[in-house]
C-alpha cells in the first residue's frame, strides 16, 4: 500500500482517487443556452457542503485558511493554505493532517498537482514551481522539502493576478502552468496556459502558449484538472458572479463549458461559506470536488490564519446518474 495512505488512514474508507470520467455529450459552448449549461455531468441536486476535522485547530475551517488549490494524491485529498505555507492532507473520512512546507517567505500556493509520488504546486507571489516528493519516510518528517523547479522560457512575472492552475500530464513529462489573467480592457484579456517539459528539477517551455480568449477582464481561468485525456478548467467572473467548468481545446485554446455551477456557488453563502472557489480536483467515482479561498489580503507575515467571516468552502458533486 501507497506510504500516503498508511500516513493517513484514520477509519473508514470512501473509494476517492486521482482520475476522472469522460463526458462530452450535451456541452455547450460559450455562447450556450441557459437550459443547456444547467445540464452537465454533475448532479448539483446531490452536493455536499463537507467539514474537515484537523489535527492542528489553527487549520480550522472558520480561520482564513486561504484554501486555493485541491488534488487527490492517491486516496488522500491535498489542498495548500495558500500563504501559510501548509498542506492540508484530508483523508477519505476527511480527517485532516496539517503539514508545514518548506517554502520561501510570502509564497502564495495556488494550483496543485499530484503524479508518481510527488506533488506539485505553483507560487503565484514567486511565479515558480515547487516539486514536494512523498515517501516512506513522509510520515516521520515535521516538515516537506519543497524543491523549486527554475522555468525556462517563460516570461512570468510574480504579483498578485499570476499562476494559478497547475496539472501534469499523464505520463508525467510535462507540466500544464496556467496564468489567471493577462492583458487589458483597452486590448482584451485571455488566460495563458504553458507546455513545460520536466527535466530532472528544470521546467524547459515548449513551444509557444496558448492564449484562452476571455469575454472580459472580469473573467479568469484558475484550478485545473484532468478528465480522462481532457484538461479542464474552473472559469470565474470576479467577484463571485459567474462560476463555469470549461473543457479546454489544448490546441486552439478554445473551450466548451461543461457545467454552470453559478446558481449553487452562490447559495453557498446563506450558510456562511466563502465562495471564491479557486481549486478543483476529480474523484475515481466522477465526482467534481471544488474548495475556496476564503480570504483577500496582501502580504502576510503571520505565522497562522486569522479569524474570518466566511469558512473555507470544500464541496463534493455526485456525477449524475445517468451519465
Amino acid at each position: 500500500m501507497n506510504a500516503i495512505i498508511r500516513w493517513m488512514r484514520y477509519g473508514s474508507r470512501v473509494a476517492l482517487a486521482a482520475a476522472g470520467v469522460l463526458w462530452l455529450g450535451g456541452c455547450a459552448s460559450t455562447d450556450g443556452s441557459v437550459s443547456q449549461l444547467q445540464s452537465g455531468p454533475w448532479d448539483l441536486s446531490r452536493a455536499e457542503t463537507l467539514s474537515w476535522s484537523p489535527d492542528d485547530e489553527r487549520f480550522s475551517q472558520d480561520l482564513a485558511l486561504e484554501t486555493s488549490g485541491l488534488a487527490f494524491a492517491d486516496e488522500i485529498l491535498v489542498a495548500p493554505s495558500e500563504k501559510y505555507g501548509r498542506l492540508l492532507f484530508l483523508s477519505p473520512d476527511l480527517e485532516a493532517r496539517v503539514v508545514e512546507l518548506g517554502v520561501p517567505p510570502h509564497a502564495e500556493l495556488e494550483g496543485v498537482a499530484w503524479h508518481d509520488g510527488s506533488l506539485y504546486l505553483c507560487d503565484e507571489a514567486h511565479a515558480t514551481v515547487y516539486r514536494v516528493r512523498l515517501g516512506e519516510e513522509t510520515e516521520l518528517l515535521p516538515k516537506l522539502a519543497a524543491v523549486e523547479m527554475p522555468v525556462s522560457g517563460v516570461d512570468l512575472v510574480g504579483g498578485k493576478i499570476g499562476v494559478e492552475g497547475i496539472e501534469v500530464s499523464s505520463d508525467g513529462r510535462y507540466i500544464h502552468l496556467l496564468l489567471e489573467r493577462s492583458g487589458d480592457p483597452a486590448s482584451g484579456c485571455v488566460s495563458r496556459l504553458w507546455l513545460l517539459r520536466i527535466d530532472d528539477d528544470r521546467l524547459i517551455a515548449e513551444g509557444t502558449p496558448i492564449n484562452i480568449p476571455l469575454e472580459d477582464c472580469n473573467w479568469r481561468l484558475t484550478g485545473l484538472v484532468w478528465m480522462d485525456d481532457h484538461l479542464l478548467g474552473l472559469k470565474t467572473q470576479y467577484p463571485g458572479e459567474r462560476y463555469e467548468i470549461v473543457a479546454i481545446n489544448r490546441i486552439s485554446g478554445t473551450f466548451e463549458v461543461l457545467q454552470d455551477l453559478t446558481e449553487y456557488l452562490r447559495g453557498v453563502r446563506a450558510a456562511g461559506w466563502g465562495n471564491n472557489v479557486e481549486g478543483i480536483a476529480i474523484g475515481e467515482d466522477g465526482a467534481l470536488w471544488l474548495i475556496g479561498d476564503n480570504a483577500v489580503t496582501g502580504v502576510i507575515d503571520d505565522l497562522y490564519p486569522p479569524e474570518t467571516d466566511e469558512k473555507a468552502l470544500l464541496v463534493r458533486i455526485p456525477k449524475r446518474s445517468d451519465q
